[in-house]
């Protein structure tokens, strides 16, 4: 079936608009016909590249957070879902989420419930997505559970933003740095080894050595650069073996300043969506469960999936936590305080602010200690070759003297 928006005009020659869904437009005029109205004119919602081609593709992460924010204004405005969808749905004219969320409202013309129709595109709406979408149906609170939603994706936006921040912009400097260093050595210093030649005396160490590591690159350079490419792409393929992977989680936790980073990021992620599921409804053992899948780090991953059975045999879910040793303990120890004002939600929410904004100040503090390291060891490298370089020259103008 295909969803149609149609103009018409009914026996008192009153105008109307709305949308219904048919095969073809010929049986959406006979259905018109049928509720004794005549069509002024139908034009199909969707078209077929928004329903095949663009249902193919990947919706933009920015895209999906933006319509769930927008969805979330709708439908608290007592806006119906069918109507909302189509109204954020006109809003991304060459996004695919357009074509989905239409496709979307077509099912849900059709009487299929929102959580239903979303589980039909799992590539843009995962499960924990539908799950909270089911739980507000359920609780009758859904434009509460999707202006959550809409915040706790604003909010893992913003630390996604931050990470990227955080790890491209080194990258990218340490790229030209060893972009500069490699001109310098494979270009620069031998055409001055050829001028030291004509000079018959002996060099410095330290230009002894930085032609030692320049005749190094040019001879084997490619094949280096070929085996770092090659070994990272092997280490990548390895770690999908679950038990390597988990070794490596594990010497991950175990770092000094990025083992707790990783541990607060999980921890931040879960609490945010333990606190989304509990405050729409959710019992806390199938939070657990369903907050789990969004634990990058299999050891975190594990101990909850323990906690969650401590859980189901009897014990609180802050002890359950505590044991798992890998949450931090402001986390155990503001779920107990939930557990004892009967709102563990609201402490799971405070607990993920906390996290995030700790991870938010730390990532602040390192970005700028790390320019000026990078410029200073970049600067070092370049100081040592020029030195090398001119070390030679000065002796000789030294002995001249």
């Amino acid at each position: 079936m295909e969803t149609f928006d149609y103009a018409a005009i009914d026996k008192t020659g009153k105008r109307l608009t709305g949308s219904l869904a048919a095969v073809s437009g010929r049986e959406a005029r006979d259905l018109l016909r049928g509720r004794e109205l005549t069509p002024i004119s139908i034009k199909a919602a969707k078209s077929k590249a928004a329903s095949g081609e663009k249902l193919t593709k990947k919706v933009p992460h920015k895209d999906l957070t933006q319509a769930s924010r927008q969805l979330a204004i709708l439908i608290d405005a007592a806006t119906p879902v069918e109507q909302a969808l189509k109204i954020v749905a006109l809003q991304f004219e060459k996004s695919p989420m357009r074509g989905v969320l239409l496709d979307v409202r077509a099912k849900v013309l059709e009487g299929a419930r929102l959580s239903e129709a979303l589980r039909a595109h799992p590539k843009t709406f995962d499960d924990l997505y539908v799950a909270l979408i089911a739980s507000g149906e359920k609780s009758g609170r859904l434009a509460a559970v999707v202006d959550r939603l809409a915040s706790d994706m604003e909010a893992a936006q913003k630390i996604r933003r931050k990470i990227i921040g955080a790890t491209v912009y080194p990258i990218v400097l340490s790229v030209v740095a060893l972009g500069v260093v490699t001109i310098l050595m494979l270009a620069v210093v031998p055409k001055v080894v050829e001028q030291f030649d004509t000079f018959g005396q002996d060099l410095p160490g330290l230009t002894k050595a930085v032609i030692a590591v320049s005749g190094w690159l040019k001879a084997y350079g490619l094949i280096a650069a070929i085996g770092l490419v090659a070994g990272i792409i092997f280490i990548n393929l390895a770690l999908r073996n679950p038990d390597l992977r988990f070794k490596k989680d594990t010497l991950m936790l175990r770092l000094p300043l990025l083992g707790r980073v990783t541990r607060d990021l999980n921890a931040a992620r879960f609490a945010r969506t333990m606190a989304g599921l509990i405050d729409s409804g959710t019992p806390s053992l199938q939070a657990m469960e369903t907050a789990r899948h969004t634990l990058k780090n299999t050891v975190m991953n594990r101990a909850v999936t323990a906690a969650a059975v401590r859980v189901r045999e009897g014990q609180a879910l802050s002890e359950a936590l505590r044991r798992t040793q890998v949450f931090p303990p402001l986390v155990t120890q503001m779920v107990a305080g939930g557990e004892a004002s009967g709102d563990i939600g609201k402490m799971f929410s405070k607990s993920a602010d906390y996290l995030e904004s700790e991870f938010d100040a730390a990532t602040t503090i390192f970005l700028s200690l790390l320019e000026p390291l990078i410029i200073i060891f970049l600067s070092a490298i370049v100081l040592l070759i020029i030195g090398a370089i001119f070390l030679p020259i000065l002796r000789l103008n030294t002995m001249a003297f």
